[in-house]
């Protein structure tokens, strides 16, 4: 069972397909409670959205699997994403209040743009019957072993770290004390189940990480444990080259994820045959990635199903 919210202008006498947006949001905890559409700001929450609908798309915003059904959700879980993506869109064109054309991109941020990237990889084996246009992405997690290896230690990275552990412990039924040290159990659970969405919630993660800057987090690195490893080299999207053009846009002041690791994703698409196209923001951070972009992304989206080619970095 998957959630999600769906934004569209009503046009009278409206005639053509619609095309359709899938907007894959970024990290907002892995717990029930940390779903999007749970909140009432979901709309203001997507960058470029005014735009998009009033050029007449119709926006979906999955909230992904788990958040409706089960808890955690699969947090960084590479094919469950795109397969939210993918049903996602498939439920918009069910929508009988007006024509969906099958056409469709994808657009990401953060944990979204892992999504994104998976959706583009999965789609033709998943959902053949849909046409995809284009990738975007926005400081997209990609290499994962190497992104849990820069974070460890930060306040942010902690924290993600603790979700993604959550998360996958459920999903694969590996117990999160093989790799967290008995004393940093307690900051682990807290942190697991906190929500990233508001000031109150960022407020809260501080608050609930500062006992594992006093001590130590791991027993042994998770990076380092095999099984724990295999994880993430499963989950990395790259896995095969996605045939819709792809737009990457990567800050250079990002902490959480180095613009290092998502040039070298880049690179290596670039050698297995994905066309990208690379924007590089000197001055952007995490938090704003996609909306420092969102102008230069819609525009990128348009030209998709315009039918306009993507110009290419490699």
């Amino acid at each position: 069972l998957v959630s999600g919210a769906m934004f569209y202008a009503n046009f009278e006498n409206e005639r053509r397909s619609r095309p359709i947006l899938a907007w894959a949001h970024p990290t907002t905890g892995v717990t029930r409670d940390c779903s999007p559409t749970r909140r009432t700001d979901v709309f203001n929450k997507i960058p470029g959205i005014e735009a998009l609908v009033r050029a007449g798309f119709a926006v979906i915003a999955t909230d992904y699997a788990g958040f409706a059904s089960v808890d955690p959700h699969p947090y960084l879980v590479g094919k469950s994403h795109a397969r939210s993506v993918l049903d996602a869109v498939r439920a918009v064109r069910q929508f009988r209040k007006f024509r969906s054309s099958n056409r469709f991109a994808v657009w990401g941020h953060s944990q979204g743009g892992h999504a994104a990237l998976w959706t583009g990889e999965l789609q033709p084996i998943y959902a053949p019957e849909l046409e995809l246009v284009g990738v975007a992405a926005a400081a997209p997690a990609t290499q994962l072993p190497d992104l849990f290896r820069s974070n460890v230690g930060s306040i942010w990275g902690n924290a993600l770290t603790a979700m993604a552990l959550h998360a996958w412990s459920h999903v694969y039924k590996i117990p999160a004390s093989t790799v967290i040290h008995p004393a940093a159990t307690p900051a682990y659970r807290r942190l697991a189940r906190d929500c990233l969405m508001s000031l109150s919630d960022v407020l809260k993660i501080l608050r609930d990480e500062r006992p594992l800057e006093k001590g130590p987090f791991f027993l042994r690195n998770p990076t380092e444990v095999p099984a724990w490893r295999q994880i993430m080299d499963i989950n990395s999207p790259g896995q095969r080259a996605i045939a819709a053009p792809v737009l990457i846009a990567q800050g250079r002041r990002d902490r959480i994820v180095p613009h290092r690791i998502t040039e070298r994703f880049v690179a290596d698409g670039c050698a297995s045959g994905t066309r990208i196209h690379y924007v590089d923001l000197p001055r952007t951070d995490h938090m704003y990635a996609a909306e420092h972009s969102a102008r230069y992304t819609v525009a990128w989206i348009k030209a998709r199903f315009a039918g306009r080619r993507a110009n290419r970095f490699c």
